[in-house]
This record gives C-alpha cells, sequence and structure tokens, in this order.
C-alpha cells in the first residue's frame, strides 16, 4: 500500500482512539520526515520498508546532529506506526520487530539552589496583584512540580481549597489527576483568589491565573517572558530559569526531604516510574546530607 495511504488510515484510527494532539503533531513530524527519506530512496510502498532500511534512517538522523532523546521519540513513533500496520495486516512483517531504540544521553537535571529558591519566592512585589499572582504561580511551581500546561489551564472550579485538592483536569496524555495544597501554597491562594476578585471587578473569567488582557488567559509565552525577567532582576546566573527547573527542584527537595518515589510519581502524573526515578540524581553534598540523616549505623542504637 502507498505511504500516503498507509498514513492517512494510521491517523484516522488514532484521532478515533482519542490521542491528544500534541501525540498527532509528533506522529505527523516523524512520518513526514520518514516517508521523504522512503521517497528519496524510491521507496514508494509500505511492504518495501525493511529493518536495515530503518537503521539506516537512524543514522542518518544521528548524522544529522538529532539528540539521543529526539531519536528515542522517532523511534517510539515508528514502533507504533509500524505496530498497527502489522495488526491490521497492512504488512506481513513488522520492520521494527529486532531494532533496539536509540541510547539516551545520560543529562543531569538541573534544579535551583536554596539561594536561587529564596530569591525567587522573595522577588516579587505582592502588595501589587500581578506581583501577588506571579509569587502564587511560583508558590505553585514549588510546592506541586505541575507542569507549565497544567497550570494555564487551572479553572476555578479546579481549585478545592476546603478539602486542600488541585484537580488538573488536562494533565499529559488527559490523564486527570490531583495533587494537595499544601501549608503554605493554601494560604498564598486564598490571598491571590481575594485579589484576583477584587482586579477583575465582576468580569466572567473560569481561568485561575488572569492576565490585563481581554482573553484574560495565560499563554506558555507569557510565563516564560515572566521567568526571564524574574532571571535578569535578580542576578540569577547558570541554566535558565524556567517552569521544568521549577519542577525538577521540586521532586528533587520532595525526595530530600524524605518523600518516596511512589507518592511523587503520582504527585508529578507519570505514568513510567522510571521517569520519575530519573530525578533520584543527587550532587556529592546532597549524597553526603541523605547519609547522615538516614545511614542505619548512625540513626540506630546498635549492640556491639
Amino acid at each position: 500500500m502507498e505511504l500516503g495511504q498507509v498514513k492517512k488510515i494510521f491517523f484516522i484510527t488514532k484521532k478515533s482512539e482519542n490521542v491528544t494532539v500534541r501525540t498527532l503533531e509528533t506522529y505527523d513530524e516523524v512520518l513526514k520526515r520518514f516517508i521523504k527519506y522512503l521517497i528519496n530512496r524510491n521507496i514508494y510502498d509500505v511492504s518495501e520498508v525493511d529493518s536495515s532500511c530503518v537503521r539506516e534512517f537512524f543514522i542518518l538522523l544521528q548524522e544529522q546532529g538529532l539528540r539521543g532523546v529526539t531519536r528515542h521519540r522517532y523511534f517510539r513513533s515508528l514502533r507504533t506506526f509500524f505496530l498497527f500496520l502489522h495488526r491490521e495486516e497492512y504488512i506481513s512483517k513488522n520492520p521494527m520487530i529486532h531494532i533496539k531504540p536509540p541510547k539516551i544521553e545520560q543529562k543531569v537535571m538541573r534544579t535551583f539552589t536554596a539561594q536561587e529558591i529564596s530569591k525567587l519566592l522573595n522577588g516579587f512585589d505582592r502588595n501589587t496583584f500581578f506581583g501577588l499572582r506571579n509569587y502564587c504561580i511560583t508558590a505553585m511551581f514549588f510546592s506541586t512540580g505541575i507542569r507549565k500546561s497544567e497550570l494555564i489551564n487551572l479553572t476555578l472550579a479546579d481549585i478545592n481549597i476546603t478539602n486542600d485538592l488541585i484537580r488538573i483536569a488536562q494533565g499529559k496524555g488527559n490523564k486527570e489527576r490531583y495533587v494537595p495544597i499544601g501549608r503554605t501554597l493554601r494560604r498564598v491562594m486564598i490571598q491571590y483568589l481575594k485579589s484576583r476578585n477584587e482586579f477583575l471587578k465582576g468580569d466572567n473569567c473560569n481561568y485561575l491565573f488572569v492576565t490585563p488582557r481581554n482573553e484574560r488567559k495565560m499563554t506558555g509565552s507569557c510565563l516564560s517572558v515572566l521567568f526571564q525577567k524574574l532571571k535578569k532582576e535578580l542576578k540569577l546566573t547558570g541554566e535558565k530559569v524556567s517552569c521544568h527547573t521549577f519542577r525538577h527542584s521540586m521532586a528533587k527537595n520532595y525526595l530530600l526531604n524524605g518523600g518516596d518515589v511512589f507518592s511523587l510519581q503520582k504527585l508529578l502524573g507519570h505514568s513510567d516510574i522510571a521517569t520519575t526515578k530519573k530525578y533520584i540524581n543527587l550532587n556529592d553534598n546532597e549524597l553526603k546530607i541523605q547519609h547522615a540523616k538516614y545511614n542505619p549505623l548512625d540513626n540506630n542504637d546498635w549492640s556491639y
């Protein structure tokens, strides 16, 4: 069957399975590049694709400078694509069946230091509405580890101050989860919600975090600008100040403070605990602190 035709069938099926828009965009990006590569090799029918052809495609991606994590994303998309084609009997043999995934570079996740966290949390003028809003956003990132897309989509209906819970209705993969509201965050949110009502002056807006624009809803770029401005004002050196750095920092500090990886997995909304375990990457000083807290010889009364 012709390549464009099987791609179309694959997309119709995935849409019917309620796959997220972001996942569909990834499939589209990968398959466009893969099909272009095949056509350049005069391959127009999906039945002509074999394992050596797929391996050569990944070698090409590596030569073009794509990082291991990106090539791994391509691998997952093509694996799903050919698994579907084989299951639906559009091909007699799956060319991906014996291909191993590309190795991902082991990158140390950037986290904020205690001094940086202190500067960030104290870098806002909370006597103004937007200063208080920005402080509340920063506190929520550090307290919950919420993703950027999840935060900007929060509505008033998602916040349950009475039961101290935040409902994340639009998590990754459209999975819903609940995140507890901590003691400090609860106090900050009550302040913000009161100030928000005064700022809106009766205007109807369902989104939790609002902007001065007519559409009110915050965007991802709005948050990026906020943190870049904060980095400049506070003269923070090192890597970027981003929502994901807050997520990493929350995760590492949760573990350093005695939290367990299983509850952290639920808080962060990871479907695979292997993803959560990436956060257990302590530097030498952090390792010494944890050892002093928990090593069994020093923390128990042993009989010799």
